[in-house]
C-alpha cells in the first residue's frame, strides 16, 4: 500500500462514521475501517472497555489504558475475579449475546465484567476486514489487561470469552500478555472462514492460556471445523443445525429475522454458555472420541464427566459429547 493509500485509509478512520444502521441486531455499515492499515486507536469510538459491576449492572462505565483516574473512580473490585467479553462479527456490547452474558454474571454477583465494544471494526458485511481486525483488537486489550494488572488486578483471576471472531480475538490478547499468562479462555464457536488457513498466531489455540474451553455449535459453516482448546465441546454433534434451529423452527419464533435463521446454530454457543452461568450443574457432557461412539454409547469409560461451560472440569482433556434442548431452559440435567 502506498503512501496515499495509507493516508486515505487514515482520514477514513478518523471521521466520525461511517454510516451505519443496525438491522435485528446486526450492526451494517457503508464503508470497512481497516485497523491493519492504519493502527491509531481512538479508545472511545474504536475499541472501548466498558465496566460493570453489581454496583452499576445497567450503566457502564469506560475504562482507558493509563487512565489512573477513570480506573479510581470506577467500581472496579480488584479483590474480585474478572470477565472480559469479546463480541462477534455484525456485533457490539449492547447486542443480545454481551446483554446475555453480563446478565448471567451479574445475577451470580461478585465479578467486575468488561465488555468490548468495537462495533466500527467488526461491522459488516466487511467479514475480510473484521477478520483482520480480531489481531489488532486483541493486541490492543492486552495492552489494557498489562495496565490493569500494574494496577493490582490478579492475572490469575481473569477469564477471557469470545464469541465467533471474538474468539480470535481473545487468543490473540492471550498470547499478547506480557505481565503473565492468562488463566482461562473460552471460545465460544470460534470463527472458522478464513481463520482456517490461518496461522495459530492469529486465532485460538490451546497454547493461549493455562486452560481452553471451547463450545462448537455451527462447526464446518460460520464456526471452526476442528478442535482448539484443551477440552472441546461438540453439543448436538457440534454442527448445524442445532435443535430449534431449523428453518421450520425458526420462523415459528422469528418469521420477519433473516439473522435469526442464518445464525441461530452459530449463537447456541453464547445461549448455552450464558444458561451454564446460571446453572453451574448443567450441561453434562461425556469424553468421547466420536459422535457416533457417543450415540452407540461407546464413550470412554474411566474419563470423567464435566460439565460444559462456566462449571467446566479444568482437568477436563479432549473432546466431550451432550445433547440439549430445543430451546431455554438447554440443558437436560
Amino acid at each position: 500500500m502506498g503512501v496515499s493509500d495509507f493516508l486515505f485509509v487514515c482520514l477514513l478512520s478518523a471521521l466520525p462514521g461511517p454510516p451505519s444502521v443496525s438491522i435485528n441486531d446486526a450492526i451494517v455499515q457503508l464503508y470497512p475501517i481497516n485497523k491493519h492499515k492504519c493502527h491509531k486507536i481512538d479508545p472511545i469510538r474504536d475499541i472501548a472497555f466498558q465496566l460493570y459491576t453489581v454496583h452499576n449492572p445497567l450503566e457502564a462505565q469506560n475504562l482507558i489504558i493509563g487512565d489512573d483516574k477513570l480506573l479510581a473512580e470506577s467500581h472496579f473490585n480488584f479483590s474480585q475475579p474478572t470477565v472480559f467479553y469479546f463480541h462477534a462479527f455484525f456485533e457490539s456490547s449492547s447486542t443480545t449475546s454481551a446483554t446475555l452474558i453480563r446478565t448471567a454474571y451479574l445475577q451470580r454477583g461478585g465479578y467486575n465484567i468488561i465488555l468490548l465494544n468495537a462495533p466500527r471494526l467488526e461491522a459488516g458485511p466487511w467479514y475480510y476486514t473484521a477478520a483482520r481486525n480480531t489481531q489488532v483488537v486483541g493486541e490492543y486489550t492486552a495492552q489494557l489487561i498489562d495496565y490493569l494488572v500494574s494496577r493490582g488486578m490478579h492475572l490469575p483471576s481473569l477469564h477471557l470469552i469470545g464469541l465467533s471472531l471474538g474468539a480470535q480475538m481473545a487468543g490473540v490478547c492471550g498470547q499478547s500478555v506480557k505481565s503473565g499468562r492468562i488463566f482461562r479462555i473460552t471460545g465460544l464457536d470460534p470463527a472458522g472462514p478464513l481463520f482456517k488457513k490461518w496461522p495459530k498466531s492469529l486465532r485460538l489455540d490451546k497454547g493461549d492460556a493455562e486452560f481452553v474451553d471451547v463450545i462448537h455449535s455451527d462447526a464446518g459453516i460460520f464456526g471452526f471445523p476442528r478442535s482448539l482448546g484443551h477440552v472441546d465441546f461438540w453439543p448436538n454433534r457440534g454442527v448445524s443445525p442445532q435443535p430449534g434451529c431449523t428453518k421450520t423452527e425458526v420462523k415459528k419464533t422469528n418469521p420477519d429475522n433473516i439473522i435469526a435463521l442464518i445464525f441461530c446454530s452459530h449463537w447456541r454457543s453464547y445461549q448455552f454458555y450464558a444458561e451454564s452461568v446460571i446453572n453451574p450443574q448443567g450441561f453434562v457432557a461425556v469424553p468421547c472420541d466420536s459422535w457416533q461412539d457417543y450415540l452407540n454409547g461407546e464413550c470412554r469409560p474411566t474419563a470423567p464427566v464435566s460439565n460444559m461451560g462456566f462449571n467446566v472440569d479444568l482437568n477436563a482433556q479432549g473432546d466431550y459429547y451432550l445433547r440439549t434442548a430445543s430451546q431455554s431452559p438447554y440443558s437436560l440435567e
